[in-house]
């Protein structure tokens, strides 16, 4: 019996050390993927301005402040920035936005319209994509209008929407792989604060 008993607490106390240990490696991955994904996201921000020279600036920053901690990403941020000196303009930009944020306005209301039936299938992504960030999609059509741009366009009617906007046209412009997407604001005297309609181009 006693020597069942002992057995039982060894076993006991190995299945806590395992366990233990197990917990250990568990978070000690955890903290690394965390720097790792810290250090990724400088580098990223880094690449997100529109100024090629800016852009160059910042990754001399990263390593020269010290903010990378990883020594890996440090060397090869080092390294690229010093190669590209001289021609900041290969440097690309990089837009980190590549899905919708929770509204910055009250009521947002969005309208999704294209003039070009093959273009009807972006209705259904974007419309999920934009109702899981919190906006409110009133519908999606395909519409033939001459006063319409060939090219995409984001449209708003009320000069407080204009950020929220540009926020929506900077995403959309990163999902579809375009280099520009017009914000463009127009007068409607019907159309009340919070609307916003994205045309995907004819």
């Amino acid at each position: 019996m006693k020597d069942t008993i002992k057995i039982a607490l060894v076993g006991g106390v190995f299945t806590l050390l395992g366990a233990l240990g197990g917990a250990a490696v568990t978070g000690w991955s955890q903290v690394e993927l965390a720097r790792q994904k810290f250090n990724s996201d400088l580098v990223l921000k880094a690449l997100e301005s529109n100024s090629a020279e800016h852009r160059l600036e910042t990754l001399k920053l990263l390593v020269e402040t010290n903010l990378l901690k990883d020594s890996d990403i440090k060397q090869g941020v080092r390294d690229y920035a010093k190669a590209r000196e001289k021609d900041p303009s290969v440097i690309p930009q990089v837009f980190h936005s590549q899905s919708f944020e929770p509204p910055v306005i009250s009521n947002p209301r969005i309208y999704l319209l294209a003039g070009n039936k093959s273009k009807e299938s972006l209705f259904s992504p974007y419309r999920q994509e934009l109702e899981a960030a919190g906006f409110q999609v009133l519908g999606a059509k395909n519409i033939q209008d001459e006063g319409r741009p060939a090219q995409e366009e984001v449209r708003y009617f009320h000069s407080d929407d204009r950020a929220q906007a540009e926020k929506i046209a900077e995403v959309v412009k990163f999902k579809l792989s375009i280099p520009e997407l017009p914000v463009k604001l127009y007068s409607d005297l019907r159309v009340k604060p919070g609307y916003i309609e994205i045309w995907f181009g004819k």
